[in-house]
């Protein structure tokens, strides 16, 4: 009777560490839906302005510190709070405390400019043919 015990509480302790170093799965984390409206309205006003390819440098540099970066921004989130909205915040570190979490971002961003590349194809192929001044 008491191996049958020691083993059930073996088992428990086991079953209880058993994740405790475990990793995230490799390639890109999907955000949550909240995560993804912050994160998809910071990735768009990036590319808006034109900054992409900065941005994806950035990005790719820090991307084997990526968790690291999550825990700054959570230990420095009372003082951005001060000038940002603190949960939108928290929410980007709270993703970039994902393993691939900037891949996933580098991806979208690229989908994004992409889309915004297109667009910008569109209405210059749209635009009637600058008029020659007649001499």
């Amino acid at each position: 009777m008491s191996d049958h015990l020691d083993k059930k509480s073996s088992t428990s302790w086991r079953e209880k560490i058993r994740h405790a170093f475990a990793v995230d799965a490799p390639g890109p984390a999907e955000p949550t839906d909240s995560q993804r409206v912050v994160v998809e309205k910071l990735l768009v006003t990036i590319v808006e302005r034109g900054m992409a390819q900065p941005a994806g440098i950035f990005l790719e540099s820090w991307r084997p510190l990526g968790v690291l970066t999550g825990q700054g921004m959570q230990a420095l989130s009372p003082f951005a709070g001060i000038l940002l909205d603190q949960n939108a915040w928290k929410e980007v570190a709270n993703y970039l405390d994902k393993r691939g979490a900037i891949l996933w971002m580098l991806q979208r961003m690229d989908e994004l400019e992409s889309q915004r590349e297109a667009k910008l194809r569109e209405r210059k192929n749209h635009q009637p043919p600058p008029s020659r001044p007649s001499v």
